[in-house]
């Protein structure tokens, strides 16, 4: 790889350990795909999940990370002050509670915002179309390269922790314009999208992901009407039911104003379409509960939005969820500061609900309830697909539904 004069003092160690460590990193990932120079990134979105000792290692001598901006995932929900009030084991709490606070010791003196959101573009890491980032997180990265027409690639949260403190990332796949073109072409039949809910959107996703595996996608007959909290929940589980990495939606998203110019004026290498039929098979495969009694909802995978909360407000005023139920709701603490001076907040809270920031609901961790759950309803498809795999039987439906059976303790009631 061509390295400049400044990225060979970095690889020889002249910057300290850490930096050594971080450029050595993105030469052998640049090798394994031929890149041969390094692109200056824009923004970086890294996690906590590696061990603190590796953390320590790649931030040695490193005083200030080179990117712009760096912001920092959602934890455990262990590790937030809301583990317990969910139910968690008080151990277990205070166990990855404590790995939280020494990893923000080290990673926010040198730079890195700590947002502890699974969206960032939500709280001030916004890409601009064409700019370059290196984020871990498949729904960020898909959104980031579909929604914004910025440049990133499908990247493990190692490989943005080392670009953040680096500034740079291999020249490489989905970076250059050649390869962002679609692959795999969807037209819609059949589907009246006008009246698509964030939950119908999801499983329309869902199935284009199954289908697409690696490729990139183009869908023909999304509305232009269409809402970024539906194209956001759209292109979510695309990376979970596949590893979709971009989607570009005909005259919606930046890069693809017609399917010949999304398709870069060639044919695609499949196209198919889908229809009810294939809308129904998707809905199915989420909704995996076989009895109606419901013990959590939860909503918040991705992080809610200002929009998400409202209509969860407007839904929840003047009731209460049932005894039976455990209500989360999950988003950012800078969101949640918006919707708490709306009222929103308040009337959720009311009714039961708790307000979880700073967690990632994805991953929630079952086997540490004090209390064991089995059963759960959501409206987001990619938290469905990874509980069911948890073996928890998951009701999916629109967030009305779902706010139906946190206040009656049934589904379809």
């Amino acid at each position: 790889m061509n390295l400049t004069d400044e990225q060979k003092r970095m690889y020889d160690g002249e910057y300290g350990p850490g930096m050594q460590k971080a450029i050595s990193m993105l030469v052998e990932y640049g090798n394994v795909w031929d890149a041969d120079r390094m692109a200056r990134v824009n923004s970086a979105h890294v996690a906590l999940w590696s061990e603190i000792e590796w953390l320590a290692e790649m931030l040695e001598g490193v005083e200030q990370i080179r990117v712009p901006l760096a912001t920092v995932h959602p934890g455990n929900c262990a590790a937030s002050r809301f583990g317990r009030a969910m139910g968690l084991r008080e151990k277990f709490c205070q166990r990855e509670a404590k790995a939280l606070s020494e990893k923000l010791g080290l990673l926010v003196p040198k730079g890195f915002v700590p947002v502890l959101s699974c969206t960032p573009f939500l709280v001030g890491n916004v890409p601009t179309p064409g700019s370059v980032f290196s984020w871990g997180g498949s729904e960020g990265i898909c959104a980031a390269n579909s929604i914004f027409g910025a440049r990133g690639n499908r990247d493990a949260f190692p490989a943005a922790l080392a670009s953040a403190i680096t500034g740079v990332t291999p020249d490489m796949l989905l970076l250059k314009k050649q390869n962002r073109y679609g692959q795999l072409l969807v037209k819609l039949e059949d589907l009246d999208l006008e009246r698509f809910t964030l939950a119908d959107y999801g499983a329309l996703g869902n199935y284009i992901g199954g289908v697409a595996k690696f490729k990139n996608v183009v869908v023909d007959g999304v509305p232009n009407t269409v809402s970024f909290d539906q194209l956001k929940h759209f292109t979510a589980p695309m990376p979970t039911s596949g590893a979709v990495a971009i989607c570009h939606v005909v005259g919606v998203t930046p890069e693809a104003p017609t399917v010949e110019e999304a398709l870069g004026h060639k044919k695609p290498e499949e196209a198919i379409k889908v229809g009810k039929k294939q809308f129904r098979e998707s809905w199915e495969s989420l909704h995996t509960a076989t009895k109606d009694d419901v013990e959590v909802v939860f909503f918040g995978c991705p992080h809610l939005s200002i929009n998400e909360l409202r209509e969860l407000a407007r839904l929840l005023e003047g009731k209460k969820k049932a005894d039976s139920v455990r209500l989360f709701v999950c988003t950012t603490e800078q969101i949640y500061t918006i919707a708490k001076s709306m009222g929103c907040t308040d009337i959720i809270e009311q009714a039961g609900g708790l307000m979880v920031r700073d967690s990632c609901i994805m991953l929630f961790p079952y086997p540490e309830l004090v209390v064991p759950v089995t059963n759960a309803a959501t409206n987001s498809a990619k938290a469905a697909s990874y509980q069911a795999r948890a073996g928890i039987k998951i009701q999916y439906g629109s967030t009305e539904s779902c706010i139906n059976a946190a206040i009656i303790g049934k589904w379809g009631g």
